[in-house]
């Protein structure tokens, strides 16, 4: 059995083009954060509330191409997979393909298309940045049932990414963001969350690396004018920082959440 796919539309955003990298080289997501999620949603919603005929469901909002999607299933509940971009949603159908309980779905954080009063939970990995906080907050409210929603943000915070220096005073700003998000996301979504926060090292060859850098939105497409520079900016990063032709980056994967209640 295969998993249901519900498309629309072909949006594209940022990272379009770059879903191919963005499956290569962007990091998972720690066995102990999602062991956390499982916990939290057991504790969150007892074992009484739920049944057969109405599990617990998660809400995946911005799921890429299934970094998180893929282990959020291992939980055994339904999943909603929200991706508005065409590329990355095709890798996201791919990854998906053979997970009876994930539904990919073509929807963005303001407008997901899901049934109102669907949903108990809302996970969004590496993505919420890009949200505008009042409108996802009514989507949010829209779609959850009961009255309320339990919110999870993750966020895979590198080591260095402040020091990374080109001539782009746009793409510093980019770079040093990323340091920035989680903290900025948790003051604009969340009133008083719990947070966690998790091991992730990761260790890059030359060309992991490379993948890796490839994947992030303010990077040039290869073929662009710029990409040579790019490629080039990109080695001497690693030839500066790796060791025995490794490059480990001490990268920390950060959680915060928060059970959401409002009045229907």
């Amino acid at each position: 059995m295969t998993n249901p796919v519900i498309l629309g539309g072909m949006e594209q955003t940022k990272f379009h083009g770059k879903a191919q990298a963005y499956a290569a080289g962007r990091p998972g997501y720690p066995a102990a954060a999602i062991a956390c999620i499982r916990d939290m949603i057991g504790t969150t919603f007892p074992a009484g509330a739920v049944s057969a005929a109405s599990p617990i469901t998660i809400a995946e909002i911005g799921a890429g191409t299934g970094k998180l999607t893929v282990p959020l299933a291992g939980l055994e509940l339904p999943v909603f997979a929200v991706e508005p971009d065409a590329d990355m949603r095709g890798v996201l159908i791919d990854q998906t393909r053979a997970l009876a309980n994930v539904t990919v779905i073509d929807g963005t954080a303001a407008h997901t298309t899901l049934p109102s009063h669907s949903v108990d939970v809302i996970v969004v990995a590496q993505a919420l940045h890009w949200f505008e906080p009042d409108t996802f907050a009514a989507e949010c409210r829209r779609i959850a049932r009961g009255g309320r929603y339990l919110l999870i943000s993750l966020y895979n915070v590198t080591s260095f990414d402040s020091a990374l220096k080109n001539d782009s005073p746009e793409h510093n700003a980019q770079l040093a963001g990323s340091i920035r998000h989680f903290g900025d996301t948790k003051a604009a979504f969340f009133r008083d969350p719990v947070v966690r926060s998790f091991p992730n090292p990761i260790h890059y060859t030359r060309e992991s690396w490379r993948i890796y850098m490839d994947s992030h939105s303010h990077s040039p497409l290869p073929g662009s004018p710029d990409y040579p520079a790019h490629r080039a900016w990109v080695d001497t990063l690693f030839d500066d920082r790796a060791v025995d032709d490794v490059l480990t980056d001490d990268t920390t994967c950060m959680m915060a959440r928060e059970l959401v209640r409002f009045g229907e």
